[in-house]
């Protein structure tokens, strides 16, 4: 006999010794053995249930890694960004220009955030030409320094070259107070917004506490109404009285003579 037919022989003899153990268990010796499935039941379910817990758990952890290295890499291009454009205006406008910018950018910023500018309290908020004429103005300036900080570094400086470079000081001047002067009247601009905001809340404010105030004394003035039609609830037999007159007794008969 080969020896997949002896285990097969060996199979089939311990599966009937099984059934015929199990025909011969008394009726408690099945409950038994119901209760043992059952447990078992219950355990591999769990075991199933904390497995899948742990596989969600594995993969929500995942996602969140995965959301926090987009933003991660988001926050980096974007800073990476505004740090090349930050270089380019340095180059193209100069380093106290550009900084004048920014406050110009930055005001915008939150005049647009106001709540003034979304309520259409400040009409049109378009100020891209303002900033085009701005930057212009200081990219013109800047570039008229760096050709007459050049000229004026030759040696044997001549007439022409000092009338030019008055002329080009002059120029530069007129187009940085211009922009400068634009530049504030952005940053005025913003705080118009905010002081226009505050002006909102403050009335919002005002508001709820005249309608508190309002609430407030319709609550009084019932309670008042109350308690001057309700009846005295003072007891004319009060015990109070005939306590304190029983006490001035007790004293007066225990007074020596």
């Amino acid at each position: 006999m080969s020896s997949n037919g002896s285990f097969r022989s060996v199979h089939l003899v311990f599966l009937v010794g099984v059934f015929a153990f199990l025909v011969q268990l008394p009726m408690r010796g099945w409950i038994t053995l119901g209760v043992i499935a059952g447990i078992v039941g219950v355990i591999a379910f769990s075991i199933r249930a904390i497995r899948a817990e742990e596989h969600r758990r594995t993969m929500r952890a995942v996602q969140v890694e995965q959301i926090f290295i987009g933003r991660a890499a988001e926050a980096a291009a974007a800073e990476e960004k505004a740090r090349t454009v930050r270089q380019q205006h340095i180059e193209t406008l100069g380093v106290e220009n550009a900084a004048l910018i920014d406050s110009a950018l930055s005001a915008l910023e939150q005049l647009s955030a106001s709540e003034a500018a979304r309520t259409g309290w400040l009409g049109d908020i378009d100020f891209a030409p303002d900033i085009r004429g701005i930057t212009d103005n200081f990219e013109k300036a800047h570039a008229l320094r760096k050709v007459a900080n050049t000229l004026s570094a030759l040696d044997k400086p001549s007439d022409d070259d000092r009338r030019i470079l008055a002329e080009a000081k002059n120029a530069i001047a007129n187009l940085e107070r211009t922009a400068s002067e634009r530049v504030g009247s952005i940053v005025k601009c913003a705080t118009e917004a905010r002081l226009i905001d505050k002006t909102l809340s403050d009335k919002r404010k005002d508001a709820k506490t005249a309608e508190q105030r309002a609430e407030l004394h319709a609550k009084l003035s019932g309670m008042l109404y109350a308690i001057e039609a309700a009846p005295n609830t003072t007891a004319t037999d009060s015990a109070i009285d005939a306590v304190i007159m029983r006490a001035n007794a007790f004293r007066e008969i225990m007074r020596p003579n």
